[in-house]
């Protein structure tokens, strides 16, 4: 009989051949799919390459089942997952897969407008460019990325802050990932931090354990760079760090993992920052037995490094030679993007080759060597300052779109207000695309009767209800704003006029329709007009309040149109 464990996972956990989670989907929660297709994307880093390709074909079929269900939040997540399982990949033969997936995510993050997804959306692009293109090119994405993410300070008022804090730390986690490829180890520990922070408490065991890995390999990554440099003391700092966090990993990987297995048998960076915190040739037996489970290059080259240093206290310079030698194989042909640790481990391979052969690099070499590795210092440190810049010039940018959207906008019913309106007019009179341009002025019957007769803040509600009925009822292209009081104004853009009546009379018979107890019975009148191309807006306005007030006249709940001309008289 199967344990309810191991029927809340994915098939392929439990050691078949092919996923089946698209059959089990209709009795599972939304946030059970994300959580069996986390589970594919993790088994896929560690499968054999049929296992690979199992965990991919059924990580897509879940995908194109929820989209046969339309746009929605399960798509977003199972967009992520499809891109991140090729990214991590890195083969130039899912370039266009990921550009296609890409642009979608990118698509339905700037429907929904949510911070995180658009954070995401950033994070993916930069991912992307640094795998496929150059590093340099994907710094504005990461910046913007860094600057979204860690402006979240907090749920939505209807948001579960369980389920947040379990996205927005997996979305922080996105972005520590590609900071570490771009080099910015300090952005990179700030990141971390935060979704480690994010996490605490509401994560699962196996979130936590992710985050603490990735800060092994952000320390790791850190202090082989810093070693780089000739900063010994700094570096050291760093590995006892690493070393120190990996304890706390260990202490999270056999619950997560469920093996029953020490993670220094399971678990290669964990190994790694062992070793490498003081080298020792008792860490060999340990270090050997990782090689086979060590998937990411970035654990391969820790892996790597730690075994020469280990075989190297142990006297065998020509075994850590051949240690290096793999390693360096697949960085001469290309094969990894992790150009970080790739600079390292040719420092290491050199290293190592001097002390095997028991010579000493000639002076002008190493003085090559000390001007080599300051130049790189100094790019390194302008593409940590380049991304400071972008960051805080895209949180600035953000800042005032925010500033001026609230400007432009009427607070009470969500319109766009008067100077929104002044702008989009003066644009439709002069602009030829949008001809012929109409333009409607509403005035609302009865009104002034709701405020003396219940309250303002019922009249505020009756505005709210009505604003939401016209901006319903009429097209997306067609400005819609709260002229001030109880008027409103419609901006109609390649609409001839009698096609704008009728629009005008689809829309007041909306408000007519609305239940009293919500709109209190309030009608509409409604003067709409051409706008005169190249004319004065205010030409416009004055028409359209002239035809207004005709069918206010004629007893109010109607429409009358009316010439781009002033009529006297009111």
């Amino acid at each position: 009989m199967t344990s309810t464990r191991t029927a809340a996972e994915c098939a392929l956990l439990r050691g078949a051949p092919e996923c089946t989670c698209t059959q089990d989907s209709p009795v599972l929660t939304e946030e059970q799919i994300v959580t069996r297709a986390l589970s594919k994307l993790r088994f896929e880093q560690r499968a054999d390459p049929a296992g690979k390709a199992a965990a991919r074909r059924g990580l897509d079929a879940m995908l194109a089942q929820a989209r046969r269900e339309g746009p929605s939040t399960l798509v977003s997540e199972l967009l992520r997952m499809g891109l991140m399982i090729r990214l991590l990949g890195a083969d130039e033969a899912d370039a266009d897969d990921v550009e296609a997936l890409l642009q979608e995510f990118i698509e339905l993050a700037e429907i929904d407008a949510d911070p995180r997804r658009l954070g995401e959306a950033a994070t993916l692009r930069a991912h992307r460019t640094a795998v496929f293109g150059h590093a340099e090119n994907a710094l504005a994405d990461a910046a913007s990325a860094f600057a979204i993410l860690t402006d979240i300070t907090a749920p939505a008022p209807d948001e579960d802050p369980a389920r947040w804090s379990r996205y927005l730390s997996r979305s922080l986690n996105g972005l520590v990932v590609v900071l570490l490829k771009l080099g910015s180890h300090e952005l990179a520990d700030e990141v971390s931090q935060r979704a480690v922070a994010v996490s605490e408490g509401t994560g699962s065991v196996m979130d936590r354990l992710v985050h603490q890995l990735n800060r092994v390999r952000l320390q790791l990554s850190w202090a082989l760079r810093l070693e780089r440099g000739g900063r010994d003391t700094a570096a050291a700092t760093r590995f006892t760090a690493a070393a120190h966090t990996a304890h706390a990993a260990a202490g999270l990987w056999t619950t997560a993992m469920r093996s029953g297995r020490p993670a220094t048998e399971e678990c290669s960076v964990i190994g790694a920052a062992y070793a490498l915190v003081r080298p020792d040739p008792r860490h060999l037996d340990m270090l050997v037995r990782l090689h086979p489970v060590a998937h990411f290059p970035e654990d391969r080259i820790a892996l790597a490094i730690a075994t020469a240093r280990c075989l190297l206290e142990a006297g065998r310079p020509r075994d850590a030679a051949v240690a290096l030698d793999p390693l360096q194989a697949e960085l001469l042909h290309g094969k990894t993007s992790e150009g970080v640790l790739a600079l390292a481990l040719h420092r290491e391979v050199a290293r190592v080759d001097q002390i095997a052969h028991r010579g000493a690099p000639s002076e002008t070499l190493q003085h090559y060597t000390s001007a080599l590795e300051s130049e790189l210092w100094e790019l390194r440190e302008a593409r940590h300052t380049a991304l400071r810049s972008h960051a805080e010039q895209h949180r600035l940018a953000r800042e005032h779109g925010a500033v001026a959207a609230q400007a432009m906008q009427d607070p009470l019913t969500g319109l766009p207000n008067r100077r929104a309106l002044d702008v989009r007019l003066a644009e439709a009179c002069t602009d030829i695309a949008g001809q012929p341009c109409a333009v409607a002025l509403i005035d609302l019957d009865g009104f002034k009767d709701v405020n003396d007769e219940r309250s303002h803040a019922a009249g505020d509600e009756v505005l709210r209800v009505i604003a939401d009925c016209l901006r319903g009822t009429l097209r997306a292209q067609d400005l819609v704003a709260r002229y001030g009081g109880d008027e409103f104004v419609v901006v109609m853009p390649s609409t001839p006029l009698p096609v704008a009546a009728a629009a005008m009379r689809r829309a007041a018979a909306a408000v007519a329709s609305l239940p009293v107890d919500v709109a209190a019975g309030v009608t509409t009148s409604i003067g709409v007009v051409r706008a005169p191309l190249d004319g004065d807006p205010a030409v416009a306005m004055a028409a359209a309040d002239a035809a207004m007030y005709r069918a206010k006249h004629a007893g109010g709940n109607a429409v009358v149109s009316g010439a781009a001309v002033p009529v006297a008289g009111r």
